[in-house]
């Protein structure tokens, strides 16, 4: 960013009015940044929209980028990213070249193009590394195991031959699960949009058949830990009428999966990429339908952040974001919530010890539990009696504000995830 910071020094010598009007888009543009780097893409889609027109067409350019990544629309969020680069060298900074490559990663993650995003990965570690923190270069360092390791893999393909009406099973902790077809054996895996990608015990995946490809990436669990994964791919996945090939699975030792202290365990995960390839799911306490053909909504309240998918909830008014996590029973609160309500929370609530669990196992923390606590998606309100606060980060859980969960969805009839519409419903 330094190198563009020159140009209004030198513009105040050749001419004030010049330099108060750059000033001026630069001022817009870190005002509208601010929202990218706070993961508030709902209120950067409005302020985008209103300010667009004072924007350079670079900055214009990079913000479309962001906002289509964001709400799921990848190949748009590419054309934006590929004219990006085709403007003047000279306006291009580094920082905002990186953002844009890092964009376009995900975008080629999305679409399950594997070697391009090998590419990508290894032009940032090699071009960017200098304005890479450690912890984003030990992210691409990481994960290019995983992008190499599939680099000749074919993308995944969802069919959907007609309207489908799917049993749901609610396992031994109440977490919901779909009859999944592979290779011919049926196995009642969890169906979870938290899951960043599928994931299946190693034990099962032999017994399936599937071939493990070595790879030992580390992966973050929602409690902090960091579980060592291979990965495998299953040629072919059922799920009643619909057809899924070349679905990846993140394979975990079979401990990293189970809990002995309730004598539990789970098989495998149907997650993120699989669920969002149907377009359109409606779930209510017994049944997944998927329809052949997507309805549109106009709710546009569901986003992404990479492969996290991130909800706008309001709760007094506010405009909250939550991870959306449908394999998790309960909702919770995060660092962030707490740092906007601490005042009324101190006043009313004392520490206690909270146990939060996943794949890893389980760790003891010092939070809040919170009483009778509104929140509301769109129109659907209700109230959830006792919430889990944690008011310290856990792995990566302070970018936002908390993780809506089975005790606010449970409360309605029906769910309906528009991946299609970015939109998410309750009635």
């Amino acid at each position: 960013m330094k190198k563009i910071y020159l140009l209004p020094i030198l513009l105040f010598f050749i001419g004030c009015g010049q330099g108060s009007e750059k000033a001026v888009v630069d001022k817009n543009f870190e005002a509208l940044n601010a929202f990218v780097v706070d993961l508030d893409y709902f209120t950067l889609r409005e302020e985008f929209k209103n300010n667009k027109e004072q924007l350079n067409t670079r900055d214009s350019l990079y913000f479309e980028a962001i906002l289509a990544n964001a709400f799921n629309n990848p190949e748009k969020s590419n054309e934006a990213i590929d004219t990006f680069f085709k403007t003047p060298k000279a306006e291009i900074t580094d920082s905002l070249a990186e953002k844009m490559l890092a964009t376009k990663l995900t975008n080629h993650i999305y679409r399950a193009e594997y070697k391009a995003a090998v590419e990508i990965n290894e032009k940032l570690q090699q071009q960017y590394a200098h304005l890479l923190d450690s912890t984003k270069l030990k992210d691409l360092q990481n994960t290019h195991k995983i992008w190499k390791a599939l680099e000749n893999t074919k993308p995944q393909k969802v069919k959907i031959a007609a309207d489908v009406a799917l049993p749901i099973v609610k396992d031994k902790v109440g977490l919901s699960t779909l009859a999944t077809n592979i290779g011919g054996s049926t196995t009642n895996f969890v169906f979870d949009t938290g899951a960043n990608f599928s994931v299946i015990q190693r034990s099962v995946a032999e017994n399936l058949g599937l071939k493990i490809i070595p790879a030992q990436f580390d992966v973050d669990a929602a409690t902090g830990l960091k579980v060592k994964s291979d990965l495998a791919v299953a040629e072919k996945l059922q799920l009643g009428e619909i057809t899924a090939t070349n679905v990846i699975f993140l394979v975990f030792d079979d401990k990293d999966l189970s809990f002995p202290t309730i004598d539990y365990e789970i098989k495998g995960i149907i997650g993120f990429p699989v669920i969002r390839a149907l377009q359109e799911i409606q779930l209510t306490k017994d049944t997944l339908y998927v329809p052949q053909r997507p309805n549109k909504y106009s709710l546009k309240n569901l986003a992404y952040d990479e492969y996290m998918p991130i909800i706008q909830v309001t709760h007094k008014n506010d405009k909250l974001r939550f991870n959306f996590d449908t394999g998790a029973q309960t909702t919770s609160l995060y660092s962030k919530f707490y740092k906007k309500y601490h005042t009324e929370i101190d006043k009313n609530y004392t520490k206690t010890s909270l146990s939060t669990g996943g794949a890893g196992g389980q760790v003891a923390l010092e939070g809040y539990v919170l009483k009778n606590v509104p929140l509301a998606v769109g129109k659907a309100a209700a109230t959830i009696e006792t919430i889990r606060l944690f008011p310290e980060k856990i792995g990566v859980t302070d970018s936002l504000h908390g993780n809506l969960g089975q005790d606010f969805i449970g409360q309605f009839e029906v769910m309906i995830i528009s991946f299609k519409s970015a939109s998410i419903l309750f009635r």
